[in-house]
């Protein structure tokens, strides 16, 4: 994954994802793999069966087929993170989500019919909680959004510039909607009409 060594538990693919086989008789392969670091990670409920489809649902919307390409999430600690960060992009601390996509040579590799692998996806634990309380959200919903925003940075998005910014904030609106999460943004909409 990201870190070599690290202690990981890898989170099978939800009930729901191994319960169809399909007519091979093999069971269907989800596009995320899921990686705990951080056993807290393990008290939002819902997350580890909501990941495959939130990743899912980010390449379908970069026009990507969840099929054909895979990705890798991290739900580590804050120290984790703030390494990561460090080490990666220079910063000092940790942040509430980093995407690390695959090189070049990633792309092109492997075995003819093994899916492309987009990168990694790694979630901070204390970060995202703490946001989700500050900004009065369930823990679940943050970090749905975080993952879809991960995700679709590893499929080429990104929010340098406002169309950009929008295109990328509209995705993932449509995204989460589709899981019944509200509207990330809807609090920053408000903020900004009351200043207007």
């Amino acid at each position: 994954m990201i870190l070599p060594g690290m202690n990981t538990t890898v989170e099978p693919a939800a009930a729901s994802e191994t319960s169809a086989f399909s007519e091979e008789g093999e069971l269907p392969r989800t596009c995320a793999d899921i990686t705990i670091d951080d056993d807290r990670w393990l008290s939002v409920a819902g997350l580890m069966d909501l990941i495959p489809g939130l990743a899912a649902e980010a390449l379908r919307a970069a026009g990507l087929s969840p099929e054909s390409c895979s990705v890798s999430i991290a739900l580590l600690s804050d120290a984790e993170v703030h390494s990561l960060n460090k080490a990666f992009r220079g910063k000092d601390a940790p942040t509430n989500v980093l995407s690390f996509p695959s090189s070049a040579s990633m792309h092109t590799g492997g075995r003819k019919g093994d899916p492309l692998f987009l990168g990694d996806v790694a979630l901070a634990y204390e970060t995202v909680a703490g946001e989700a309380s500050a900004q009065d959200k369930a823990v679940l919903h943050h970090a749905a959004h975080l993952v879809v925003h991960g995700v679709l940075h590893l499929a080429g998005f990104d929010h340098d510039g406002d169309a950009a910014a929008e295109r990328m904030e509209g995705a993932e609106r449509a995204i989460l909607g589709r899981f019944g999460i509200p509207d990330p943004y809807e609090d920053d909409a408000a903020s900004l009409a009351n200043v207007l």
